[in-house]
């Protein structure tokens, strides 16, 4: 639940970060476009054009792209609009802390239950080493059992060695 908890507000920012970098691309697109394809009219007869553009567009495909740009750009801006709206507020943030503090008493009492198994496996492990000794008697080779079901890190590295 944790991680959920965390993975949803990165996941947030990570929207909102890419969905600004979409818009500013779009917007640089639109802008590039605007000005290397547009083909100059003239508005009056009293000033003429002298400005001509090598691979200017149609006027159709010309409006047909700026419309495109307009609606991504809209569309993108809206998307902006609704990852502000969902991070998460500062009110949020105590109730998190709290959820921690819960989860990390849970932590505690958990790890505590782990202990006292641990202990009670061992013990029933050695109980077993005992009756598995008596019943073999001495007559028969050793079947040495594990007293420990968890290593020591000394214990890993001896093992290491030998093999």
């Amino acid at each position: 639940m944790l991680n959920e908890e965390l993975s949803t507000d990165m996941d947030r920012i990570t929207q909102l970060q890419d969905a600004i970098l979409d818009l500013l691309t779009i917007t640089s697109t639109s802008i590039d476009y605007i000005t290397k394809r547009t083909e100059f009219e003239q508005t009056s007869t009293a000033i003429p054009t002298t400005l001509q553009t090598p691979h200017a567009a149609n006027r159709a495909e010309y409006k047909a792209a700026i419309e495109t740009f307009v609606a991504d750009i809209i569309r993108r801006s809206k998307d902006v609009k609704k990852l502000i709206e969902n991070i998460p507020q500062r009110e949020d943030s105590s109730a998190r802390a709290r959820r921690l503090t819960e989860l990390q008493e849970e932590l505690k009492v958990a790890n505590e239950e782990y202990k006292v198994a641990l202990a009670q496996a061992e013990e029933l492990l050695a109980e077993l080493q005992s009756a598995l000794d008596e019943a073999l008697g001495d007559h028969s080779p050793s079947l040495p059992i594990p007293t420990k079901l968890i290593p020591t890190d000394e214990e890993a590295n001896m093992e290491e060695n030998t093999t």
